[in-house]
């Protein structure tokens, strides 16, 4: 009776424990814009007159009735919007209603004047970070996308393109110093709570060369000195878009990829961003050459992007977004396929303790269902895992038993942005069970190596850039269970009273049951190869090794009839995942020297429940046969169903 009260106490204890409240999966609530043109929304359309000099006049007004005023194809959207909308959230202008604080003409840090130039009414892009600091009590929203995008205004100033001077006598010192500032303003924002901040890198490929020079020396300031202030950023290289599309227009469905072959015309007295005046609709003072120059060229005007430029640059940064969440199932598979393995061993060990004789052969076949679902706008995953697991036991004592098993599994799991990843499987297992009734026990070891092809699919405009790569990995895992078995025999009579028939003989047993699964899977490193680098690829990236660790506890209810040849069965267990589910995946891009970046791994629930329910026969002497379905119910983002077939036979 001591015993059983330990065992009550102990299941409480993991009960109590298994209710614990999940860990809340990151997800983005809101999407904040700070910068200049290139992620404007829209910010003057409420303006009379933008101060922009040649802009200051009556064709702001008739532009913005015409449905203009963002630096694009209007009605397009601009990157900063089409991004957000991947999503599921908005962009509209701070000064809208919006949290996009974004203005054309803005520098990094300098407000604008007839010295340097630019719309008067332009917010610096440090100061955007201060006023919406400001705004929210000195908070950042920890949920929230950030996007930043700045610098080019900067460097028309430094290289005398903007303004009426003095310019400054070192360049280099001036660009700097503004990219110091602005990653001060973002060290700020981060340190306020901030930890998704995509920050774009200049276009330095095209231009003058002092031009590119510049505006590559100003790029790697600012990430250097976000990098050097500790602040985990995404670096867009939006330069390496803008390079694979000059070089093989046709194949993004453009007819002309320079800022030559505008798709917007040039207003009279306009020397540059006339994309503000540009729209489709009748009556602007700019509109396109073509009824389709939207879609068939990349520039609105000699800097900024149409609709289709726009739409190509928010898809690749949404592939930087969500790439390390898409290469955390990497990690996150094995943990699941991995109790295929435990379990064709559980379900083999009733075989070898009622068979006769001391040595025991069986093979099982395992075939499942697994999909796991991600955040709002991140990828999911299903798959289709097969496993075949062949073991040899040896029966010690009529109590215990020793046995090894050897399993190879496969499974190729769909990234539903595209393509997927394959998991070749080895596992070699021992494992060790005790029945001595009422109580037993099973332990099961196991370690596997796993190959990985990897074909990730990132879908940029009208095109599909696929990324392949391979890696190996491992699986490590224990997995203890124990119980105490209640017997009962059906349709039997109380003392002195006759038995009836036909549930005489018919024994039932059932019991308690608690265990404890623990893993450590290990993903190698690995890089990317854009398949489609002729036609200028630009998707692929690297990944940091993956460690996922797991503590499943289990409590639960089992119960077997013996009805003769057959035995159904079947068990209901409470599963918890004690282990911290936050873990970061690593990632780097191959176009360019950038810092590395962290984003969170896919969350999935920390509590579900699993059952088990199936029959052994025994087809005759030494010969017995299982069939068993396996399902786990109620886990969040995880849907995972399966099922079960073995034949041992005793060898004598």
């Amino acid at each position: 009776m001591r015993v059983v009260a330990r065992a009550q106490m102990s299941a409480a204890l993991l009960l109590g424990l298994a209710m614990a409240g999940p860990v809340a999966a990151q997800q983005f609530s809101q999407f904040v814009v700070f910068g200049d043109s290139t992620v404007d929304s829209g910010f003057y359309r409420t303006f009379t007159n933008p101060g922009g000099g040649g802009f200051s006049n009556a064709q702001w007004a008739a532009a913005v009735a015409a449905g203009a005023g963002k630096p694009t194809t209007s009605p397009g959207l601009m990157s900063s919007e089409a991004l957000a909308a991947l999503f599921g959230l908005a962009a509209a202008p701070s000064n809208q209603g919006g949290t996009n604080f974004a203005t054309s003409g803005a520098k990094s840090v300098d407000p604008n004047g007839p010295g340097n130039g630019g719309f008067t009414a332009a917010v610096p892009v440090a100061a955007q970070i201060g006023n919406y600091l400001a705004g929210n009590g000195g908070h950042a929203n920890s949920s929230a996308l950030y996007l930043i995008s700045a610098g080019a205004n900067d460097i028309s100033f430094a290289t005398g393109n903007s303004g009426s001077g003095p310019f400054p006598a070192n360049q280099a010192a001036y660009l700097t110093t503004a990219a110091s500032g602005l990653a001060t303003a973002v060290a700020q924002l981060h340190a306020a709570g901030a930890q998704f901040i995509v920050v774009r890198g200049l276009n330095y490929s095209f231009g003058d060369a002092a031009t590119q020079a510049d505006r590559l020396l100003y790029t790697q300031a600012l990430w250097s000195d976000l990098h050097a202030a500790g602040v985990n950023f995404i670096p867009s290289d939006g330069n390496a878009m803008r390079r694979a599309v000059a070089a093989f227009p046709a194949a993004f469905g453009f007819q002309f990829a320079d800022a030559a072959h505008p798709a917007c015309t040039q207003p009279g007295g306009v020397t540059t961003a006339w994309g503000l005046l540009c729209s489709s609709a009748p009556g602007a003072p700019s509109t396109l050459v073509t009824p389709d120059a939207d879609r068939t060229r990349l520039f609105a005007d000699d800097q900024h992007f149409t609709t289709a430029g726009q739409k190509i640059i928010a898809d690749y940064e949404y592939s930087l977004v969500v790439a390390p969440s898409e290469i955390s199932y990497l990690a996150e598979v094995p943990v699941k396929t991995r109790t295929g393995v435990i379990n064709a061993v559980r379900n083999q060990l009733p075989l070898s303790f009622d068979q006769a004789g001391k040595f025991h052969a069986w093979v099982t076949g395992d075939l499942s269902w697994l999909k796991m679902s991600n955040n709002t706008g991140f990828p999911d995953d299903p798959g289709t895992p097969v496993a075949i697991t062949a073991g040899f036991d040896y029966r010690l004592t009529p109590e215990w038993l020793v046995g090894g098993a050897i399993s190879a599994g496969f499974t190729r799991q769909t990234f539903s942005l595209g393509g997927d990843f394959k998991d070749d499987e080895l596992a070699v297992s021992l494992y060790g069970a005790y029945r001595n009734a009422p109580y037993w026990f099973n332990a099961v070891a196991s370690a596997g190596a796993m190959h990985y092809d990897i074909n990730r699919q990132v879908p940029i405009g009208i095109t599909v850039q696929p990324n392949t790569a391979s890696t190996w990995g491992s699986n490590i895992s224990f997995a203890a269970e124990a119980g105490y078995d209640f017997r009962s025999v059906l349709g039997a009579a109380p003392s002195g009273m006759p038995v009836k028939a036909p549930a005489a003989n018919t024994v039932v047993t059932h019991g308690p049951v608690i265990g404890v699964v623990l893993q450590r899977v290990s993903v190698n490193g690995f890089t990317e190869t854009d398949q489609l680098a002729a036609i200028g690829g630009f998707t692929a990236l690297s990944f940091d090794r993956q460690i996922r660790n797991s503590a499943v506890g289990e409590l639960g209810y089992q119960a077997s009839v013996d009805v003769g040849k057959w035995q159904p069965f079947a068990k209901a267990v409470w599963n918890h995942e004690f282990a911290d589910p936050n873990r970061l995946v690593t990632a780097s891009l191959t176009t360019v020297a950038a810092p590395s970046f962290s984003l969170p791994a896919v969350q999935l629930g920390t509590d579900w429940a699993t059952g088990i329910a199936g029959t052994r026969l025994k087809i005759g002497d030494g010969t017995s046969a299982f069939g068993a379905v396996v399902s786990t119910f109620a886990q969040h983002r995880v849907t995972n169903f399966g099922g079960q077939i073995g034949i041992s036979v005793a060898l004598q």
